[in-house]
């Protein structure tokens, strides 16, 4: 061949297939393709895995639905997929209402079962109810039906109450409606991701695909407010390190992937609870959770309105920063966004990009914005941020808000007013170590995020020392592993104490001179019954609540003042605190008028709380804030939806030239969205104590 002709069809060709590289080059800018997340799945461990998610009690009509994959043909008695969890033994729920009983598909309460043996392949799993009827569907086939309604306590995934109920393999794509979904969309929907186009998407509660790698903690798609039921990974026996439940790639044929354009799932704005020191910048005030689908023809944040008509006074804030936050909750990843720091807050601001607008990523991405609070901003004033709008693409968004959230005030500098006294009470649960490998970690970071001058605990078992070393406070502790906990900024004398497990007395002296009787405690609670885990039971007779409480926390309180506190008094001006976990709750709170928040019952005359008034003592958080209905201020549990409005964590206080100032009760991490670490939410009351 001529040498001519050969360059000439050698460079054809080279330009052939440089045009058709080009064109892919091009195709792949202009859709913005990117890689396609991989589909995950939760793998159980069938032995000891823990996966809390604390949804409450559900009236039908409901629907539960989850992929599931056992990790071989040999089922146990009982492997649930979704169930109760703990303090889900109340007689009229089912608590298992979805499980493989002796290998076959069940749900208990309603009487239905799979005809046949499930084998280890994948397999979809779905039951619901309409309020008249109870229907089991397998691998979209309805496979039973009863004419009988049900309530459920969707509380965890893959377990109930017990290692023995743990489920063996893989679980992924649970979803929770509380709505009667009908077959023909479960059978329709189960073999793809769900998507803001599905018919009856307002009524899902629970949406758990596990295409993040989950750790401590996963995301609840549909989680809004103070209770967003995220994943809350433990282990039953919290005090070894066995291998928490983790995702893995789900090799699931039947289940399709996201391979079309980006769309957004929802858009979620969760406020910050946490109360703002003057002087203080980057505080966290709320998050922009937006969850999207697709791997093709990316969005990008073209636009963010923020609207301040609701803060106080926008001269108590300096400056404002928003930053996107990651794909977690607790994430380090702080990208700066839309260029603020030329931006003055004022009442309704559109920050638009002026370069290039960020991308999104496939699946959860996280905004913050934070704000700077001026040294001399007015304590007691609100400050509250609203996004009533987002562009996408140009496209406008309205982004859903969380309800319930407590307000977010600006407070005092305690390190700078001498006659301020922060006070922290928290029961940690179980030495803070339940949730996933933090070592308490998550324990320190909210400590040191409120910065108090005291903190009275329960449960410290093994971690009080190294909170201790972590916030630099004194630590008064009966031994390292046990119960009671007191930490202080300043030194302590220690008390005799009537009960090292119940009572830890200290004299503290503050900086401005005064001296004030602290105690941290623990009372045993009312066991017949502990009403406390099982009030939302039907039938209970509250006077004998009542009986009880008069037997067994009663003489622990009456012990503490008696003994512990009287004796050391130098006079009843003395200031005295008595904090603690009283395993009791408050006739304050069980009024009438707020019996609609306690199951029905109401009023109910504790006598613990009315013992304390009696002898002179005032509950803090309720004299700052005496609407029990408007303010129920719940300490236990906020991570069993069930029983939240229970308050049995007070900070009572007697004495001269001492008043609370601002009293609240902490139930959501520093981090906002991340998962709360205990059992117990925290209360926090700022005192004033004046010197002699």
């Amino acid at each position: 061949m001529n040498e001519f002709l050969y360059g000439d069809l050698l460079n054809l060709i080279l330009m052939k297939y440089f045009l058709l590289f080009a064109s892919l080059f091009l195709y792949l800018t202009e859709t913005g393709a990117q890689s396609s997340q991989e589909n995950r799945a939760l793998l159980l461990d069938g032995k000891d895995n823990n996966v809390c998610i604390g949804i409450g009690i559900i009236e039908a009509p409901w629907t539960l639905e989850a992929w599931i994959k056992g990790d071989d043909n040999e089922w146990k008695d009982s492997e649930v997929i979704i169930g109760g969890g703990e303090y889900s033994n109340i007689s009229y729920v089912d608590k298992e209402p979805l499980q493989i009983k002796n290998g076959r598909l069940h749900s208990p309460k309603a009487g239905l079962w799979s005809p046949a043996l499930l084998d280890d392949q994948w397999h979809h799993a779905a039951v619901s109810c309409d309020g008249k009827s109870s229907y089991l569907f397998l691998d979209g086939q309805l496979v039973d039906r009863k004419d009988t309604a049900v309530t459920i306590l969707p509380g965890s995934i893959g377990t109930d109450n017990s290692p023995e109920t743990v489920f063996g393999g893989c679980i992924d794509e649970v979803r929770i409606w509380t709505e009667a979904v009908p077959g023909n969309l479960i059978k329709q929907w189960m073999n793809q991701p769900l998507r803001a186009s599905h018919p009856h998407i307002k009524s899902l509660k629970g949406y758990y695909p596990f295409d993040e790698v989950v750790d401590e903690s996963a995301v609840n798609w549909m989680g809004k407010g103070y209770r967003p039921y995220h994943v809350r990974n433990y282990r039953y026996d919290y005090k070894k390190e066995f291998p928490l439940a983790h995702t893995i790639a789900n090799d699931n044929p039947a289940f399709g992937g996201e391979d079309y354009p980006q769309e957004v799932f929802n858009a979620v704005v969760i406020d910050s609870e946490w109360d703002v020191e003057q002087g203080s910048s980057e505080n966290q005030i709320l998050k922009l959770r937006i969850a999207v689908r697709g791997n093709q023809k990316p969005l990008h944040l073209n636009e963010l309105s923020l609207d301040f008509s609701e803060t106080s006074s926008i001269q108590d804030i300096s400056g404002i920063h928003i930053y996107y936050a990651g794909d977690k909750a607790k994430s380090k990843v702080r990208t700066p966004l839309f260029n603020t720091s030329s931006v003055k807050p004022r009442q309704k601001i559109t920050l638009k990009a002026k370069k290039e607008a960020f991308e999104l990523k496939q699946g959860i991405n996280y905004i913050l914005v934070t704000a700077d609070i001026k040294p001399d901003a007015q304590t007691g004033n609100t400050v509250k941020i609203k996004v009533p709008s987002i562009k996408l693409n140009g496209k406008g968004y309205l982004p859903e808000s969380s309800e319930g959230m407590v307000e977010q005030k600006i407070i005092a500098n305690n390190k700078e007013n001498l006659n301020h006294l922060r006070v922290l009470q928290w029961n940690i649960w179980h030495g803070g170590v339940r949730l996933g490998n933090t070592k308490a970690d998550n324990v320190i970071e909210l400590i040191n995020g409120i910065n108090p001058d005291i903190v009275t605990m329960q449960e410290g078992y093994g971690s009080q020392e190294k909170i201790a070393q972590a916030a630099g406070m004194f630590l008064q502790t009966p031994a390292p592993d046990q119960n009671l906990a007191l930490f202080s900024r300043y030194p302590m004398t220690k008390q005799p104490s009537s009960n090292n497990f119940r009572s830890n007395p200290a004299i503290i002296k503050l900086p401005n001179g005064r001296e004030i009787l602290v105690n941290g405690c623990w009372l045993r609670y009312a066991y017949r019954p502990d009403y406390t885990g099982t009030f939302p039971e039907r039938n209970h007779n509250t006077e004998g609540w009542i009986k009880e409480d008069s037997i067994v926390p009663m003489a622990d309180v009456g012990e503490i003042i008696e003994k512990d506190t009287n004796p050391v008094r130098t006079s009843q001006d003395m200031p005295v605190i008595i904090a603690g976990d009283f395993n009791s709750c408050s006739h304050l709170d069980w009024t009438k008028a707020a019996a609609p928040l306690h199951y029905g019952y109401g009023p109910v005359d504790f006598p613990t709380s009315r013992f304390m008034y009696e002898k002179g003592y005032r509950d803090s958080f309720r004299e700052v804030n005496p609407d029990e209905v408007k303010y129920p201020g719940g300490t236990y549990a906020n991570i069993f939806g069930h029983l939240h409005n229970s308050r049995i964590d007070f900070i009572y206080y007697s004495g001269k030239g001492i008043k609370p100032v601002t009293s609240k009760t902490i139930r959501t991490a520093p981090e906002i969205d991340d998962v709360w670490p205990s059992d117990h939410e925290a209360v926090v009351t700022v005192f004033e104590v004046l010197p002699e």
